[in-house]
């Protein structure tokens, strides 16, 4: 099995896809697509039901996953080494009784600088407006937007240039960046977001990132961060900057703390070109624009 994995994981590696995805189909078939440049693609290899239960088997016992668990949601991670090091996250969940869908994440170990094109104002915007801001950045935007990366971008360039100390909390560490102190989620030995955030504010952090928003608790505690006058930066689920307003009204943060506690709010996605490459799309709204909406909006 580690022989046909490693093949598996070494195509993807050489077609540069980002995601691979097991997918039971008809009885006794398995298929296997690769995201490539956004899309997915078919890989040239299919394979049994049984040949894929030993895979599967394999791949949960080298992320430390529950082998014999069948009927429950599991992710877990692999440090893979190649030409350089690749953290897979290697997640499951099951489709019917007995039978898993499989899906691995590829991200290099370490972060790469990219350099900011010149043609990336808005990113050069944003990347100004934080060199001397405090208060929440949040990134929003479908998955797979580039939201994490656009914040590692972000981080590599407020430690390099500003030399800040920066704290991350994340589910997991997607990327290693040197320099950084970076916490990694982790439920079973109860390092949760929360539990880390109230560590972290202890440690004496100039940025706070935190991996995403997804409950009313991380997102008090963010908002409360940044109207200490910490830079956080984090990332949050919404179909543009202004759902992303709506988004914490719902998690229970005030319009007064949105409006004291926002620096930028930015939406983001790849939008394919003509050469089948991808380009950064970005909107945002500063606090002025925030606030200005807010007093227009909700003053009707």
């Amino acid at each position: 099995m580690e022989k046909l994995f490693k093949s598996i994981i070494n195509d993807a590696v050489k077609l540069e896809a980002s995601d691979i995805h097991f997918i039971p189909v008809i009885a006794d078939k398995v298929i296997i697509q690769m995201r490539i440049n956004g899309d997915n693609n078919h890989y040239d290899l299919s394979m049994d039901s049984k040949l894929y239960s030993r895979l599967l088997i394999y791949m949960k016992f080298i992320s430390h996953l529950d082998v014999s668990e069948r009927n429950k949601a599991q992710s877990g991670q692999y440090l893979y080494e190649h030409e350089i090091s690749y953290y897979l996250r290697i997640s499951t969940i099951p489709i019917s009784l007995g039978i898993e869908s499989c899906a691995i994440r590829i991200t290099p170990q370490y972060f790469s600088e990219r350099g900011f094109s010149k043609d990336d104002l808005d990113f050069k915007k944003i990347r100004n407006e934080i060199y001397n801001a405090e208060g929440l950045f949040l990134f929003t935007g479908p998955t797979g937007s580039g939201k994490s990366t656009l914040m590692y971008e972000l981080m590599h360039d407020l430690k390099k240039v500003k030399n800040k100390h920066i704290i991350t909390i994340e589910d997991p560490v997607e990327q290693t960046l040197d320099g950084i102190v970076q916490v990694s989620v982790n439920e079973k030995a109860n390092i949760s977001y929360n539990q880390s955030f109230k560590a972290i504010l202890r440690c004496d952090p100039d940025v706070i990132m935190i991996g995403e928003i997804r409950d009313k608790e991380t997102a008090k505690q963010v908002i409360q961060a940044s109207l200490s006058g910490h830079l956080v930066l984090s990332t949050m689920h919404a179909k543009n900057n202004i759902g992303a307003i709506h988004r914490l009204i719902e998690l229970g943060i005030t319009t007064e703390q949105i409006k004291q506690g926002i620096s930028c709010i930015a939406n983001q996605r790849l939008v394919k070109q003509n050469d089948s490459s991808r380009s950064r799309v970005m909107t945002y709204l500063f606090n002025d624009d925030i606030v200005k909406y807010m007093v227009c909006d909700f003053n009707e």
